[in-house]
């Protein structure tokens, strides 16, 4: 059969493994961990019986990293089941960074992943390979034991089940897996934590234990490395010492921003709206609630009303729902007057309060929460006008992203499985993304599945610190929607004077205010640049003789406009400043009886360097022009 790698294509032997199609092309492969058949992952030793094209995983690639962790998953279990024979295997799948496996019956905390960790060890020395067997239904209920929940998983498998075994161990699993578990030569097992059976707060409650493995101890020790300087730039560490948010059980997931916290907030809703303007898109204000009606017309209420808010009026019995989106609600102001061909692209832009009842483990400070204001938009346009439209929204991310020295990345979501709309539609409709993306010369890569229930889009995420893609933030988005006018009955005159429906380009760039904030706080350390610092300037003094000469610095800087503050307390002038660091703020400007009779200033900046004899004029005029231009600190 042929096997097309690359830009060769080979002829084998059919029932041939990747294995032995990688010693076919002379490729070295001690890195390999499964391949891919035709887009379908499997194991090195899977025989082949169909032509295609091969595609070889390692660590080094998302679908390669997925393989590895879910081995170390089974790899976990193994260990936990000889040291704890009488637990209950649930399911153990690879996560973003790691894996973790739920157990029944299992009482351990946090100081038993020493031994745990320990007994793995051992199961990676033995370098045991990992053996798939199909089975039938009545094999794997035999392989399984009488685990009820392994039972249960079972009842869901409509193709045939598979069972994998490594040494004495073996688990219900689609796979792939890894060669041996040898491959494994670093792991760290991270916390335990409690979890329900299959996320269902009615079910039994389950010991999860989660960690991280890698092919190699440099690869652990650089990311115990990482993983200390994330908690160091964790948004909710960051935002509490600052004195930025807090939250409060009263409003679970919901973000209380304290005064510093609204200015920074503010500072983003002001770059957004500018943008808006400047690329002419006008403001609109819609509702909070909406009857249940218009939910099901846009097809939300379907898709998203597990995660809805409802509202009962307390005057009727009729079902409200607390908008999720703003996406159906442009309709109507679109609808509030005739339109024609000539009135396109209408550009709305709604910055409207939205609330998903996100679950309770995933909320997390400003990252993920059950309130959140977006920066959104809706452009309604006809067909010939989109890829133009998404290359000039596409600028306008730059143009955001640069002012905070954001690197970013691209993918594109193609159709989902369940999904409103033709296919015809969706073909139209991916073609013209990537056509945008190719022309442009942008790399992306394309995420099988991961549109809108109601069109293709392109995400665009931020890198973090690390500058490592797999590490990046999904920020903007843009949603090419064929469905949502014509659901809606909105309608244009085109030059032809008949009614057509338009299109519909969802954008959001910078996603979540709150949550971009929590990115632009982790990605600076806290360290903001000076035009969205909550203080700008503080004012020191050394002694109460310079009281008046600060009190007047104080005055001349916030009549410029300047967020300045007055620490003119008794405290020690290395507390001051030492106060003034911890809360991050840019510059400090330190007066006492030389700069009080010369009538200048000493200005100290984050670094610690010192300038004296500053002239306050020249100060304010310099460091105005830095805020007004949204300048990055230095």
């Amino acid at each position: 059969m042929k096997i097309k790698y690359k830009d060769k294509e080979i002829e084998v032997k059919r029932g041939a493994t990747p294995l032995d199609i990688a010693g076919e092309l002379e490729l070295d492969s001690k890195e390999f961990l499964a391949a891919k058949i035709n887009g379908k992952a499997v194991d090195m030793s899977r025989p082949i019986d169909e032509e295609g094209e091969i595609i070889f995983l390692d660590f080094g690639s998302e679908d390669g990293k997925r393989v590895f962790w879910h081995s170390s998953a089974h790899i976990m279990a193994t260990a936990v089941k000889r040291l704890y024979p009488d637990v209950l295997l649930g399911i153990g799948p690879s996560i973003d960074e790691g894996f973790y496996y739920d157990f029944y019956n299992l009482k351990v905390g946090d100081n038993d992943l020493e031994k745990i960790e320990k007994e793995m060890k051992n199961v990676v020395k033995e370098n045991s390979r990992f053996v798939r067997r199909d089975v039938d239904k009545k094999g794997a209920e035999e392989a399984v034991n009488g685990n009820k929940f392994k039972l249960e998983l079972l009842k869901d498998i409509t193709d045939g089940p598979s069972v994998y075994q490594n040494r004495e161990f073996s688990d219900l699993c689609r796979g792939p897996h890894i060669p041996s578990t040898g491959r494994v030569k670093a792991v760290k097992l991270l916390k335990v934590a409690g979890a329900y059976w299959r996320g269902d707060s009615k079910r039994e409650v389950m010991t999860r234990i989660y960690g991280v493995s890698f092919p190699t101890k440099e690869q652990m020790e650089e990311y115990l490395k990482t993983v200390g300087e994330r908690r160091d730039r964790n948004q909710k560490k960051i935002g509490r010492e600052l004195e930025l948010f807090t939250t409060s059980d009263i409003s679970p997931g919901s973000i209380f921003f304290l005064p510093a916290g609204a200015v920074v907030y503010n500072e983003l809703v002001k770059l957004s709206r500018e943008m808006d303007k400047k690329y002419d898109y006008q403001e609109i204000i819609t509702p909070q609630i909406a009857k249940a009606d218009m939910w099901k017309i846009s097809g939300h209420w379907d898709k998203y009303r597990d995660d809805m808010f409802k509202v009962m009026p307390f005057a009727t019995e009729e079902e409200y729902g607390l908008k999720p989106m703003n996406c159906p609600f442009s309709t109507y102001v679109f609808k509030s007057k005739p339109r024609s061909y000539k009135d396109l692209p209408l550009r709305l832009a709604d910055y409207g309060f939205l609330h998903r009842y996100e679950m309770e483990g995933t909320l997390d400070g400003l990252m993920r929460t059950r309130m959140f204001e977006q920066s959104d938009s809706h452009t309604y346009l006809t067909e010939e006008q989109v890829e133009g439209e998404i290359v000039s929204i596409i600028e306008i991310t730059k143009e955001i992203y640069a002012i905070f020295g954001l690197k970013w990345l691209m993918k594109i979501g193609t159709r989902p499985e369940k999904r409103i709309g033709t296919d015809e539609e969706w073909d139209r409709g991916e073609a013209v993304l990537k056509r945008v993306l190719e022309k442009k010369g942008y790399d992306y890569e394309v995420k099988e599945g991961d549109g809108a229930f109601y069109g293709p889009k392109i995400d665009m995420y931020a890198l973090d610190f690390t500058g490592k893609p797999d590490s990046a933030y999904a920020v903007s988005t843009i949603q090419l929607d064929f469905n949502l006018a014509k659901r809606f009955d909105v309608k244009y005159t085109g030059s032809d004077n008949a009614e057509h429906n338009p299109l519909v380009i969802h954008k959001s760039l910078m996603g979540s205010i709150g949550r971009f904030m929590g990115i632009i706080l982790e990605n600076s350390r806290g360290e903001l640049p000076m035009w969205l610092a909550p203080v700008q300037v503080r004012v020191l003094t050394i002694t109460d003789r310079n009281d008046e000469y600060a009190k007047a610095v104080f005055s001349r800087l916030k009549g410029a406009g300047i967020r300045a503050e007055l620490d003119d307390s008794n405290n020690t002038l290395d507390y001051k400043v030492r106060e003034a660091q911890l809360k991050k703020v840019p510059y400090v400007v330190v007066v006492g009886d030389k700069e009080s009779s010369e009538k200048n200033i000493a200005v100290r900046d984050r670094s610690g360097k010192t300038k004296y004899k500053v002239e306050l004029d020249a100060f304010i005029e310099e460091k105005s022009a830095e805020i007004k231009e949204r300048k990055p600190y230095k």
